[in-house]
Parts: structure tokens; C-alpha cells; sequence
């Protein structure tokens, strides 16, 4: 298993100084499905690769207690800061380092969620079928599970690799600067791999304060292979999404979700 990723994988820490930044404005179509799943689910919910807690804060809100599960130190250290400046909340929130393949976490859930891909880093089978089956050991016998997982267009892959790409150029909100991130995609078709690297250049006028950079791995799931990977970890799915909004999975939908239950 030496492809996966360690407890102390730094990208996942680099990431997390731009995480919010990033996505904190542009994905939200996302969060009324996890409010969904946790009310059709129940609690409590156990959220594995919580990241900042951008999902977490929701279902808070809402009145969900939440376990929220993630590798990075530096994600972790991101959402106790989006806590403490969202004070009390309905529900209660507790912020776990672990790998999901073995969250360090007792007790069933009623809902049980990987949200924004990051189930896409685990590599292996065998970590593949260790988190999956971990989700099943947490899942109350009349509870839910939902992953969503980045589908890429097979047709379009690959046209811009390997050229570097700016994602975006705009103003930081608080500090005022100009934010600058470029990225270079490369793939490996037989791995169903893609790999990316992330710059974030940060500018005071002309003058560039600081650059950022993140090498990362992601891992593409077929329909049939995943369901086939629910199956072996005594998993039923149950509903099949290209959306969040409840669309059908089909050429060019960029995302594959699954809500599934214990068989």
C-alpha cells in the first residue's frame, strides 16, 4: 500500500491554508443534499474527510451532533477557527484526526458521509474496501451512508495536460491582496490517476509576498467498479446521483454519488 497516503501528508496541510478561500463561495450547491442525508438518516452523523468543517457547520446548525473525521492537522486546526467564530450551535461538534480506513471513533451513526471527493484519495483496494467497511461498522442497522465521488469525462481527459492553467485571479476578502492559482493536470489512464499540482501566488501590488504549493493524487471509480466495492464491504446501494440536485449519473455528469445502506 505504499501509493496511499500517510497520516502525515503535508499536501493536505498546504491545501488547507486556501481551502476555504477556494470553495468556501463557489460549492455550496452540495450542502442542502448533506442536510438531506442527515435528516433522512438521523443522528448522529459521522463525517469522514471533513476538511474545515464546511458540511459540518451545516448539519450543526441544523441540529445534528457530528463527528468530523480528517487526516490534516491543518484542516483540523482550520475548522476549530470556523467553530469558534460560529459559537454555540444547535448541534453538537466534535474534530477527529484519523484516516478514514480506521476513524478512531466508537459507536454506530445514524448517517455516515464522505463529501467533496474525498474518498478519490484512497488508491488502493484494500483501503478502498478498509474505509468502506469501517463505514459499514459505524452505520446504525437502519441508517444511511453517501459518498460523492469526482466522475471525470473520459472523452475530454486529458486535453490541456501537462499545461499549467490559471484557476482564478482575485482579491482576498480580508487581507486585501491579489490571490493567484494555477494548476498543471497530468494523468495515468491504466491507474485511473490523475495527478495535479496547485500553486497559489499572493501579490501586494507587483511585488509577490508568497507562493504556495501543493502536489496532489486523485483516484477515478468507474459505476459498476464502486458498486462492486459497496458490495464486497456489505454495502446495498440504494440511489445513484450525476448531481446534487438528484439528476441521474450519465456521460458528462462530473460527479458519482452513492447513498447506500447495510445489506
Amino acid at each position: 500500500m505504499a501509493g496511499d497516503v500517510p497520516l502525515d501528508h503535508p499536501e493536505f496541510d498546504a491545501i488547507a491554508k486556501w481551502y476555504d478561500f477556494d470553495y468556501e463561495r463557489r460549492v455550496r450547491q452540495d450542502l442542502p443534499f448533506w442536510r438531506d442525508c442527515a435528516a433522512e438518516g438521523g443522528g448522529p452523523v459521522l463525517e469522514l474527510g471533513a476538511g474545515t468543517g464546511r458540511v459540518t457547520v451545516v448539519l450543526a446548525k441544523d441540529g445534528h451532533d457530528v463527528t468530523a473525521v480528517d487526516l490534516s492537522p491543518g484542516m483540523l486546526e482550520s475548522a476549530r477557527r470556523r467553530f469558534e467564530r460560529a459559537g454555540e450551535l444547535p448541534g453538537k461538534v466534535r474534530l477527529v484526526r484519523g484516516d478514514m480506513t480506521s476513524p478512531p471513533v466508537r459507536g454506530r451513526f445514524g448517517t455516515v458521509i464522505a463529501p467533496f471527493r474525498s474518498f478519490n484519495h484512497l488508491y488502493s483496494v484494500d483501503r478502498q474496501l478498509a474505509a468502506l467497511r469501517s463505514m459499514r461498522r459505524r452505520l446504525a442497522p437502519d441508517g444511511i451512508g453517501a459518498i460523492a465521488l469526482w466522475s471525470p469525462n473520459l472523452a475530454e481527459l486529458g486535453q490541456d495536460a501537462g499545461r499549467v492553467q490559471v484557476s482564478y485571479d482575485r482579491t482576498h476578502p480580508s487581507r486585501g491582496t491579489r490571490v493567484v492559482q494555477r494548476f498543471k493536470l497530468q494523468y495515468d489512464y491504466a491507474a485511473q490517476m490523475a495527478y495535479v499540482d496547485y500553486w497559489w501566488d499572493e501579490y501586494r501590488g507587483k511585488r509577490r509576498l508568497q507562493r504556495d504549493h501543493a502536489p496532489m493524487r486523485a483516484r477515478w471509480f468507474g459505476r459498476f467498479e464502486f458498486e462492486h466495492l459497496l458490495s464486497r464491504a456489505g454495502l446495498r446501494p440504494l440511489r445513484l446521483y450525476g448531481d446534487f440536485r438528484g439528476g441521474p449519473w450519465r456521460e458528462g455528469s462530473e460527479d458519482l454519488i452513492f447513498v447506500f445502506a447495510r445489506d
